[in-house]
């Protein structure tokens, strides 16, 4: 076991020592006591040092390292927490962890919403589950308020096996959204939030091949339009018009039959 896993095992230990009545805590609350012991120099992202130090150990098979270390699958997320070694285990979302009803709402839209069908139908094309919102390092947005940091812009689809990225360009709703009506506010770079969008697309346009990840944009244009400029869906046709789309790019797809 090497000093940092020694560490960081003697900060949970000391911490439940002195919480006696504390059965589970989010990683992420405990980095303020691992900073302070030295083992890291700052937090990032509410908790991802301590989070990659067990996400390592779980690829290697080595998290009985971190005995007191326990995680829990929802969805496509994984949430990371510490309980007493002798603690019965959790298998339901820590009090802290429950999604409001606002986030259930603004999932279930995401769930229906255009982009999240075409990627399906990308899964379905590829015979591959992508990576929804993956982030890379190199692909940065406009600098914060502080003028020092930026957020990792996010695709909408990243196949590792492939190291492709899908992105689908979605129709302007024909009738305004709160969301699109935010599209027109000002951002700290002093653009509106839809002039930013469309940098962005540019950024990733560029960034993507030059780091050696290939994109493909899916337009809006190639699948059925209603009134509102929704996706008129028809699974079966919608799907060969994917696969339509993706065969110019010479991947390897699944042959559709009657």
């Amino acid at each position: 076991m090497n000093k940092q896993i020694e560490s960081i095992n003697s900060v949970i230990e000391a911490y439940f020592a002195t919480h006696t009545d504390t059965q589970i805590i989010p990683v992420k609350e405990l980095m303020p006591e691992l900073i302070a012991a030295g083992i890291f120099t700052k937090d990032v992202k509410n908790g991802k040092p301590i989070r990659d130090v067990l996400k390592a150990l779980y690829k290697s098979n080595e998290l009985a390292q971190i005995p007191h270390a326990h995680a829990i699958q929802n969805g496509e997320d994984t949430y990371w927490y510490f309980v007493p070694k002798d603690a019965p285990k959790p298998t339901t979302l820590y009090k802290q962890e429950v999604v409001s009803a606002e986030k259930i709402e603004l999932e279930n839209k995401r769930l229906l919403s255009d982009k999240y069908y075409v990627m399906n139908l990308c899964d379905e094309a590829l015979n591959l589950k992508a990576k929804r919102q993956k982030r890379f390092d190199f692909l940065v947005g406009d600098l914060h308020r502080d003028g020092k940091t930026r957020t990792e812009l996010p695709v909408d689809a990243f196949y590792h096996d492939l190291n492709l990225v899908i992105e689908f360009k979605e129709a302007p709703l024909a009738e305004p959204t709160e969301f699109f009506n935010k599209l027109n506010v000002k951002t700290v770079s002093g653009i509106s939030r839809a002039k930013q969008r469309e940098k962005y697309d540019r950024v990733k346009a560029a960034e993507l091949p030059q780091n050696g990840i290939k994109l493909i944009e899916i337009p809006y244009s190639i699948f059925t339009i209603d009134e509102t400029n929704r996706i008129v869906r028809n699974h079966e046709q919608d799907l060969k018009t994917v696969i339509d789309f993706l065969k110019p790019e010479q991947l390897q797809l699944p042959v559709i039959t009657e």
